[in-house]
Parts: structure tokens; sequence; C-alpha cells
């Protein structure tokens, strides 16, 4: 667990799925690594918290309502470009794999 005095110090991750009961194990997860860890359940969500804070660690879920994951790891590109951004999902192809990895997708 993380204390208030290391809790500057820990890396911030940011959660991206529209899925609840992913964000919740994947947050549950982290934390108990010591990571700070925020969730949000779309695309337009998580630019609103990247707008407002800094994130070292992006989990975007490739398929999200709304905005997909694709556009919003274009959008952390532009507004927050040291975000090491990770696609994550149940439905991966190589079309997806590699259209991420060329939009500077850290991993897939």
């Amino acid at each position: 667990m993380i204390n208030e005095e290391t809790e500057d110090l820990a890396i911030h991750i940011l959660i991206v799925d529209d899925e609840a009961g992913s964000r919740e194990t994947l947050e549950d997860i982290l934390e108990e690594e010591g990571y700070r860890v925020t969730t949000a359940g779309d695309g337009k969500e998580a630019i609103d918290l990247i707008e407002r804070q800094a994130f070292q660690i992006a989990l975007v879920d490739i398929r999200l309502p709304g905005m997909d994951g694709v556009e919003l790891l274009q959008r952390i590109g532009e507004k927050s470009p040291a975000t090491a951004v990770i696609m994550i999902t149940a439905y991966a192809t190589v079309e997806n794999t590699i259209g991420a990895l060329n939009l500077g997708a850290y991993s897939y």
C-alpha cells in the first residue's frame, strides 16, 4: 500500500476500460503493487483526467464506447506525449496491433 509520504513518488497509472469489473480488478492488482491508479470508463472521461493530471502509464482498452481506444491513443499522444500507452483487449488482431504500435502505443 502507498502511504502519504510515498504517494507523490509512485507511478501514476490511468486505466481506461468500459467494463467495470476489468477496471476494478486491474486497479486492485496495481495498487497492491504500490502504483497510484485512476480509472475511467470511456475516452471522454480519460481525456478530461489527462487534461487535469499527469500519468506515466495509460492502460487503454481498444473497444470503448464513443471514442475507441485507437482514437484515444492518438489524443493521449497529442495531450500527454510523455504518457506510455499500453493497449489492452480481449479482441486482438494483427491489424489492430500493428496500427496501435504505429500510432505510438508502447505495447499491445
